[in-house]
Formats: structure tokens, sequence, C-alpha cells
């Protein structure tokens, strides 16, 4: 006994380990017996699906490529700059990548802000369109302009047209919406509430607009460009290389490709802003440098007229020209040198100067290319940064880095042009040293014409300055006159004509998944919340006690007193009872006495039990059908015997002629009853008494099968005190009424042999629905098969379905 326990133990576990799994055949099943809902299930979440996607707008695409050129050679490497580079990263400024910065720029704040007064973009048109809202661009009715003065804040309005007058309602403001329904004629300005606006009528579109109302909506310039902001993108091609892929995605392809142009557009008047703003500072430093120049040329003149006047001094010596003509190679030295130290020394004082920190550098002509490299580098950092602060703001992270490097560069700059300016002083040093020697020499020259030749000098100085000023301005000016941004667009805004958004065979798919996957979920959890014994594979899969039988549900208004059995009838339930006699031989093919019990009431024990006697009688047996069931007394309440002396008189005493109690079952059925008879006041000790068995033995003298309807098991101790005298006993199990968590009770009293040879009849089996993973034909099946018993021609038509 205790390895039977075992057994069972380990039966329960498996089942519990694989109740919850589902096989192939098992989702296959699902589909199969509920395959309606699942296709109402998939046209509810397509339609609604269809119907989402009806009210969604089209999202198209936009894209362009630009490429960002090198100022310094004018290709598109990230190698030319070289050595400007190097030396910036030796002096501990850091570098960032120049492409990076153009991609945020065009994505910046105040580039969209630019595109959005240019295409007026703070003004947005819409109207409904069935069920989906339509946003107007280039094909708008009307125009609406609005006082700038006025109307500061977000306000949004209705405009019917109707006619040649538009009709304006449902105006909304900060404040709320406001009570408002007023019809205007064209052609003048309109006073609204929130202030002055001018409709300007499409002379084309506006009467095909006639009866549509135009949601306009008027936000700020700010707001209008976190809104178009979002749709933006800018991104690297090619790590290799320089070009920046923008697109942009809107419900109207015209407004995309309008405003990917005029981000271009306005990225490329930025920068030749940028480059502007400097020649413009160069400009302006040299025409300061120019009329100083001027006042003190015009000085050196006046003061060499008037020593040649005052002094008489005409021209140099003869007797002086070997030496004036050494002097004077000495001297063009000394000129060329004291006007490079000139231009160094204006430079430095320049960079010296805290109030022009924040100002460009100007770009002069000076002999070390290393130091005009380095300002050009600097102009270029200090263009950046500016541009990132009207995007970003001063406490940028970002911006912080770039001024620390401005910083380190000038510091460079500065330590460089010193540098070059000792190198040319002393350069100049060594030149006058040799012109004094020379001056030494010309002992002879009178001291009055080297008064002169110094004031010529001088002059001549000047006058040089002056003319590289001269032409500096010309650079300048020229410069001006042909910018042109470092930029070249690759490819003009395109892009197709199908909408990226919404993606309707994603969403349909997905709609059709989700219609198919929710009534399978919905059966399955139902399946698995279901704690009922559900079938004949519940009990198997929990307790060893064998299924002798299953009954399918019968149809709605058969009693439990009808005879539904016959030998001329093969329908589901006739061919269920034959199984059921069959399958009683393999049990205990010697059974005479056969007990009915269950394990609370309504579980169709009494109906089983009178059709398995019927089931039994149709094979030329003689059967009796006896009511143990004393206290409810339902078998003789259905024959119409309650009143009469029946078991309890017989184990009472009171009758001693067991054959006087029987009586026929009503119907053609062969089949005698012993009706329970009188209630007792003490049942379970009449059921103890040696009458019992000596009834038993009575009618097994006149019967091949005696049929015990008994009460309940679990209800009172009479199924267990009358199972002494039954061969077989058919426990009668109703689906879906009985708590799978009772078998292993139930097994329990299988294993301790409460019952004598103890089955199984599984009641009420839908075994249309339960192809779930918990229902088997074995055989039998129950539809109709046709074994020569006569079919209908109902039946026949059936059968054929």
């Amino acid at each position: 006994m205790a390895n039977n326990r075992n057994s069972t133990a380990e039966i329960r576990h498996n089942g519990d380990a694989t109740e919850d799994l589902l096989s192939l055949r098992d989702i296959m099943d699902i589909f199969l017996f509920n395959w309606k809902w699942f296709i109402v299930s998939a046209l509810v979440c397509v339609g609604v699906a269809y119907l989402y996607l009806m009210t969604k707008p089209n999202v198209y695409k936009r894209s362009a490529v630009m490429l960002v050129k090198d100022d310094t050679n004018g290709t598109s490497g990230r190698t030319a700059r070289g050595g400007t580079d190097a030396l910036m990263q030796l002096n501990g400024v850091m570098l960032g990548s120049s492409v990076k910065n153009e991609v945020y720029i065009l994505q910046s704040h105040q580039l969209m802000k630019e595109v959005v007064r240019t295409l007026n973009l703070d003004v947005q048109y819409s109207y409904r369109h069935r069920m989906r809202t339509v946003s107007l661009y280039d094909k708008k009715p009307f125009t609406v302009h609005f006082d700038p003065q006025e109307t500061e804040n977000p306000v949004a309005f209705n405009v019917t047209i109707e006619g040649s007058n538009v009709h304006i309602n449902k105006i909304v403001t900060a404040e709320g919406e406001l009570d408002y329904d007023h019809i205007f004629a064209l052609g003048n300005g309109i006073k609204l509430p929130f202030g002055q606006v001018t409709i300007v009528p499409d002379p084309v579109l506006f009467q095909q607009f006639n009866g549509e109302t135009i949601r306009v909506v008027h936000t700020t310039v700010e707001a209008a460009a976190n809104i178009y902001g979002a749709s933006l993108a800018a991104s690297e091609l090619d790590k290799e290389s320089t070009l920046v892929g923008i697109t942009y995605a809107d419900t109207n392809i015209k407004r995309a490709e309008d405003i990917l142009n005029a981000v271009l557009e306005a990225y490329r008047k930025g920068i030749i802003d940028d480059k502007n703003r400097i020649a413009e500072s160069t400009a302006s430093f040299i025409d300061d440098r120019i009329a100083l120049i001027t006042q003190e040329l015009s000085a050196v003149e006046g003061a060499l007229a008037e020593y040649k006047q005052s002094n008489r001094v005409v021209d140099v010596k003869s007797d002086a020209s070997v030496f004036l003509q050494q002097s004077s190679q000495a001297r063009q030295r000394s000129i060329q040198l004291e006007s490079q130290v000139a231009v160094v020394q204006y430079l430095l004082d320049e960079l010296r100067n805290t109030a022009n920190e924040s100002n460009l550098i100007p770009t002069l002509s000076i002999s070390d290319a290393g130091i005009l490299g380095q300002i050009t580098r600097y102009n270029e950092l200090m263009l950046t940064r500016n541009r990132l602060i009207e995007g970003a703001g001063e406490n940028n992270t970002q911006v912080k880095q770039m001024e620390e490097n401005l910083a380190n560069m000038r510091h460079t700059i500065i330590s460089s042009t010193g540098a070059h300016l000792s190198a040319l002083n002393v350069q100049l040093q060594r030149a006058k040293e040799e012109e004094a020697s020379l001056n030494t020499n010309i002992s002879t020259v009178p001291q009055k014409e080297k008064q002169v030749l110094d004031i010529t000098r001088q002059q001549s100085i000047k006058e040089t300055l002056y003319t590289y000023l001269l032409n500096k301005r010309e650079e300048t000016a020229l410069q001006l006159a042909i910018t042109e941004a470092n930029i070249r667009v690759v490819e003009t805004p395109f892009g197709s004509n199908t909408p990226i958004e919404p993606r309707k065979k994603v969403i349909m798919l997905v709609a059709l998944l989700v219609g198919i996957v929710l009534p399978f979920v919905y059966f399955h959890v139902k399946n698995l919340l279901n704690m009922s014994v559900r079938g004949r594979k519940d009990i198997e899969d929990a307790i060893s006690i064998p299924v002798l039988g299953e009954i399918p549900h019968r149809k709605e208004g058969i009693k439990d007193s009808e005879i539904i059995v016959g030998e001329q009838r093969n329908d589901a339930i006739s061919e269920a009872f034959r199984m059921l006699r069959f399958s009683l031989s393999f049990v205990n093919k010697d059974a005479r006495v056969i007990m009915f019990t269950s394990t609370t009431p309504g579980e169709g024990k009494t109906f089983i039990s009178r059709n398995f006697a019927v089931t039994l009688a149709m094979t030329g047996k003689r059967v009796v059908l006896i009511d143990a069931d004393i206290r409810k007394r339902t078998q003789s309440k259905l024959s119409g015997n309650m009143k009469r002396d029946g078991l309890t008189s017989y184990l009472s005493g009171t009758v001693t002629d067991l054959k006087s109690l029987i009586v026929p079952v009503e119907g053609d059925v062969h089949v005698d009853m012993l009706p329970a008879g009188i209630l007792p006041p003490n049942p379970a000790e009449l059921l103890m008494s040696d009458r019992l068995e000596q009834c038993v033995e009575t009618l097994k003298a006149d019967y091949d099968y005696i049929v015990i309807d008994n009460v309940p098991a679990q209800v009172v101790a009479d199924a267990a005190i009358v199972n002494r005298v039954a061969d077989v006993t058919l426990y009668v199990m109703r689906e879906g009424k009985i708590d799978r968590r009772y078998l292993p009770e139930l097994e329990r009293l299988y294993q301790d042999k409460k019952f004598n040879h103890l089955c199984i009849v599984l009641n009420d089996a839908h075994v249309q629905s339960k192809k779930y993973g918990y229902g088997y034909g074995y055989g039998y099946g129950y539809g109709n098969y046709g074994y020569g018993y006569g079919d209908d021609e109902e039946s026949k038509k059936k059968h054929k379905k």
C-alpha cells in the first residue's frame, strides 16, 4: 500500500508539473474549436487598427546632404590643417571636430527660429477631412496676418468660409476659450478680442474650401521653433568625410522641403556673416592706422621741407657717393626691418589690450607664417564660439571649454608675436650698427646733409607703411565683395512619396496578431483559472483510479427520470452507456452487484444508474435497480413509489416477502426496481443490519445484475456501509463540478480500499470542447457511427455533415 501511495504522489507531481504546458496539438485544438471567436477577434482588432490609421495623418521624410569644406585649401579633407592643429595641441588647446560643431549648429534653436521667421511657421492652418486632421501649408485658402504688437501670446480660432464671408468662433487664448461667434466680410482688418488680424484670401483656393472650417493656431516663435525643431535631425554620414546629412519629417511634403532649404540658407548666411565680421574688423583697424600714419607722414614731410629751406640743403656731395651707396643699402635693410617691427608692435599692442579679448584679431602681413596660421585658427574658433553662444548661451559647457581654448590660443599668439618682435629688433639693431659704421666713414659729409638723410629715412618708413595699409584695405574690401560660405549643397531636399508613418502594414499585421492572441490568452487563462475537473485527462493526471467511461453532456430538457438508451438508438449517450457496460467486464467480469455513488448531490448518479440498468437489460439479462438512498429516495420519487414499502421495510423486518416489494420500471425496459421505502429514523443503523446481505443474496437468485443507487460518499456514511455488498463501485463525477484539489482525497480512499473495485464514471463530458488537452475519444467518440442500429434521417444528415 505504501508503494501505491508513492506511485500516486509521483503521478500527482508529474501531473502538476505538466498541467500548464501546452503542446502544439493543444494550441491547434484551441483554434479549431473556437475558430469563430478567433475570426471575430481578428476582425475587430483589424477594424480598430483601420480606424486608428484613418485618424493618423501620413508623415513624409525629406533629406538633404551638405559638404563642409576646409577654409585653408578648399578641400573636404580633415588633415589639411596639420601643423597649426599640432601646435595648438602642444600648447594645451583641445580642438574638437568641426563637423560635429556644424551638426550641432544645424540643429540649434537659434537657427530654427530664423527658419520660423522666414517661412512664417508661427501660424499653422489645419482642417478635418473625414476622420483625420489635415495640415495646410502651401495650398491654404487664405493667410492670416497678426499684429505683432497686439498678439504676443498663443491664440487659436476657427474660420469657416461662407461664400465671400468668414465665420470666426471658438477662440482659445491663454485665459481659456472665449464665448465669441461673429461673421465678417473680407477686405479690411478684423478686430478680435485678442487683437487685430487681416485675412488675405487666395484667389484660386478660397472658394474651393467653401463650407470648410479651418483651424488657425498662432504660437510664439520660440514655441514654433521647439515644435519644428523636434522633427529636424542632422548627422555625419561618414567618419572619414565631412558630409552632413539633414532629414526632416512632416505631414506636408512641401513644408518639409521648404524647411530644409531654409535651414541650409540660414546656415550659409550665418557663415558669410561671420566671415564678414572678420573683414569688417580688419578694415576698421586699417582705417584707424591709415589716419594715424597720414598725420605722421605729413609731419615728417613738413619737417624735411622746413629743414632744407632753413639750411639750404639740396643734394649729397659727389665725394660721398661711394659711402652713401653703401649706407643706402644698409638704410634699406633698416627701413624694411623697422616696418616689420612697427607692424608687429601694432599687432602686439592690439593683442595685449584686454578690451579687445572678445574681438577678432586683424590679419596683417607678417613674415612669420606660423603666427598668421595661429591668428586664422583663433578667428575661426572665436566665430564658432559666438555662434554657440547664440544657440546655447554663455553658460553652456562647450562654450566654457571654447573660451578656455581661446584664452590659451591668445596667450600662445602673444608669446609667438613677442618672440618674433624680439628677433626683428635684434636684426634691426644689427642693421643700425652697420649703418652707424658706414656713417662714421662719411666724415667728410656735412652735418646738415646727415640730418636730411635722417628725415628722409623717416619719410620712407612712413610711406612704406602707408602704402602697405592702402593695399591691405583694398584686399579687405575685395574679400567683403566675394565672401562665400565654406559649404556646398550636395543633395537638395529629396525623398519618397511613400509615408514613413504610420506603418500601415506593420500596424495591421500587429492588430491581426493581437486579434489572434487575445482569444488564445483568454481561453488559456480561463482554463488555468478553472479549478474544477475539466475532463478525463485531469483525473488520470492526478489519480490512479481507472476511468471506466464518459457520459456525454445531454441536451437541455432531458430529465433524470427519462430512459434515453434503447436497442434502436445509437446516439452519443447510448453508445457511451454501451461502452460503460463493455468496460465493466474488464474490471470484474464476474461482478453482479454494481453500486453507484458520487462526491456530492447533483452529479448525475441517479440518471446514470437508471440508464445503466436499462443498458444491462438490453443484453437480455435480468436486472434489478435498488434505491439505497433511503434519505432522499430520488429513484423512488422519479418512479412514483415514494409512499409504498421498499428496502427500509425489508431491512426493518416489517415485510419479509422481498418479492412483494419489487415493482417494474416504467416503460418497456425489462428492469425491476426495489424502492427505498418509508424514511426511517435511523438510516445508517438500518443499513448496517444483516438483512442487507440477505436482501442481496435473495435478489441474486432471481436477477443477473443488481444495480444499487446509493447516497453521495462524502455526504453521509451510508455509501461506505452499503459498499460491503457491492462487487464494483462506480464513482460518478460530473465535469466542471468537483474541485480538482479533491482528487488526492479520492485517491486516498482508493489506496485504502474503502470501496470495492472503485472506478470512476465521468458524467456530463463536453467532448466537443475538450480537445484542449483534456479529452480523448477512446474509440467510441460521441458521434453517429452507424453500427447497424438503423439511423434515422436526422442522424444520417448529421453523420454526413
